[in-house]
């Protein structure tokens, strides 16, 4: 894909990151550990309006979704319990917040990545059966136990959904696509341009746009990488050697766009030593993690007149993306674990314990961070 072709393709992806959507970018991935378990982990860069709380919700909570003409859309009560990372007022008349980032107690998982371009699938349905996407997550995970189901749901046509402009970003139509993960390895993507795609992720990563048969192309390019480091190579009569290891990364991207951060993410989730245990997967994947982590100011955009970029400059007239949390999911154990951008450790939440609640729950990241203990599963019981 190295052409003429690709070459254009990436230009126009750069200009469209830089004068449009430099104000957020995430990155997405997922490994297993020796036995075969998954762990998913998630950083989340953005500049604009972030989730500032973790909520839970129990099973048989009562969720209504609207229609694009603020009629009553989707109503349904949760089979599973969820807990994530929410966000309000992205919609009006909203009646819950949205899930940015969350798992069930079925052990599968949501995210939400900004994805730029979208237009809304049509609505063919009755209105009972109509849901904006911004409650997408809510129903996905209150509904079903693995990402099979919510292929096969969406399949058949369960729910029409329609994506809303959002207020906060710019009045533009939502702009996202979904990744999910189960315990068992199931990974899809799900993103829109006219209709809902649905597409099987066998490289458990995602970022985010162009779409993801694009990144999966882009990774042939990288077909010849290896963990294996080459020290040394003659030339003619000189001997080149390495002055240490880490040579093999050299030919992984450098930069922050997507395009890179899905090669680099790919990389280090294949690469990684897998673990004998669940605790030792957890470490490894915080350490991943951190390969994605980016403070304030590492990288600024100037904000473009009469663009996207406008919204979410600061008032010194640039925009940072930094990384404002980081989570780590042990899917078959239901831990949960969230690090915020003022924190140097993550905070282990454990969804078996927060099964007796029987109302919604909701938790600030600044309590969050102001708990001591690692296992903050209390601030839910309390």
């Amino acid at each position: 894909m190295k052409s003429k072709n690709f070459l254009r393709v990436l230009l126009i992806t750069v200009l469209t990151c830089s004068s449009i959507t430099n104000s957020f970018a995430c990155t997405v991935l997922a490994m297993k550990d020796a036995n075969g378990n998954v762990y998913q982990g998630r950083s989340n860069e953005f500049v604009g309006q972030q989730p500032d709380a973790l909520s839970y919700y129990p099973s048989g909570t009562l969720i209504q979704s609207v229609t694009p003409d603020v009629k009553q859309g989707k109503t349904f009560n949760t089979k599973y319990a969820i807990f994530g990372a929410t966000l309000k007022g992205m919609t009006p008349n909203a009646k819950q917040e949205t899930l940015h980032e969350a798992v069930n107690d079925q052990g599968m998982s949501i995210t939400t990545n900004a994805f730029m371009g979208n237009t809304s699938p049509a609505i063919t349905q009755p209105a009972e059966k109509v849901l904006s996407v911004m409650d997408f997550g809510t129903w996905a995970l209150g509904s079903f136990q693995n990402v099979e189901q919510v292929k096969q749901a969406l399949k058949s046509k369960e729910i029409d959904l329609w994506l809303p402009k959002i207020v906060p970003m710019g009045n533009v139509i939502a702009p996202l696509h979904f990744a999910m993960y189960d315990k068992s390895g199931g990974s899809i993507v799900i993103e829109f341009d006219g209709g809902i795609h649905v597409y099987d992720n066998p490289s458990y990563v995602m970022t985010n746009d162009p779409a993801l048969p694009w990144h999966l192309q882009n990774l042939n390019d990288y077909a010849d990488l290896t963990n294996i480091d080459k020290n040394s190579q003659r030339f003619n009569g000189f001997e080149a050697k390495a002055g240490s290891g880490g040579i093999a990364l050299r030919g992984l991207p450098s930069n922050q766009l997507s395009s890179g951060r899905f090669v680099k993410a790919a990389y280090y989730s294949n690469f990684a030593r897998k673990a004998k245990t669940p605790e030792q997967a957890i470490f490894t994947l915080g350490h991943v993690m951190n390969n994605f982590d980016r403070p304030l100011d590492i990288s600024v955009d100037e904000p473009v007149k009469g663009t996207f970029s406008t919204v979410f400059s600061t008032t010194a007239g640039v925009g940072s993306e930094s990384t404002y949390f980081t989570v780590l999911n042990d899917l078959s154990q239901g831990h949960y674990y969230l690090r915020t951008i003022n924190s140097l450790s993550f905070s282990k939440f454990d969804l078996k314990k927060m099964s007796a609640l029987k109302e919604i729950k909701v938790v600030k990241f600044d309590a969050i961070n102001a708990f001591t203990k690692t296992d903050a599963t209390e601030l839910f019981l309390n």
